[in-house]
């Protein structure tokens, strides 16, 4: 009985969910927007536009070299881009992506992690070190307590066999 149960919520479940997919594609469609979901860079200033046409009123405005969250891409060469709460499209040619030198960056992470690793090693080093010392410390003033609570006691027993 308990399967069937599962069974059937699992059914009304993924019922649920196929109708919000046929949405959200039905809605890219009819916008004739393609979905991107990335950065690139502005090539120079420019003003984001309320619609993908020139003379759309400006509704963002961005500054050469900045970065711009582009969330979709129109057929007739308008990138639809997303700065807060705020929408606008943007030509194409105002934006590029900003190439990565892959290789570079592994290096780069690769010497980084070793000086981590290093750093670690001297660090624990060092507490080791100072663990050591403090032990060091505390044996000497031992032995010095030591010799002299001895120095104490034969000097009472001197005393004592002088007085017999």
């Amino acid at each position: 009985m308990k399967s069937i149960i599962a069974v059937f919520l699992a059914i009304v479940y993924l019922g649920s969910i196929a109708p919000l997919q046929a949405e959200a594609e039905e809605s890219v469609q009819k916008e004739g927007i393609a979905e991107l979901n990335q950065i690139m860079v502005a090539d120079e200033a420019f003003e984001a536009k309320e619609l993908p046409d020139d003379n759309s009123a400006s509704v963002i405005t961005y500054q050469s070299g900045q970065s711009v969250f582009v969330t979709g891409e129109t057929a007739d060469g308008w990138y639809k881009v997303s700065y807060q709460d705020k929408e606008g499209y943007v030509r194409k040619s105002l934006l590029f992506i900003q190439e990565f030198d892959v290789e570079g960056l592994d290096k780069e992470f690769q010497e980084l992690e070793m000086e981590s690793k290093i750093l670690v090693e001297e660090v624990e080093r060092y507490r080791t070190e100072a663990r050591r010392s403090r032990i060091w410390g505390i044996v000497i003033v031992l032995l010095v307590a030591g010799i002299f609570v001895t120095g104490i006691i034969s000097t009472k027993r001197m005393e004592r066999e002088k007085t017999r």
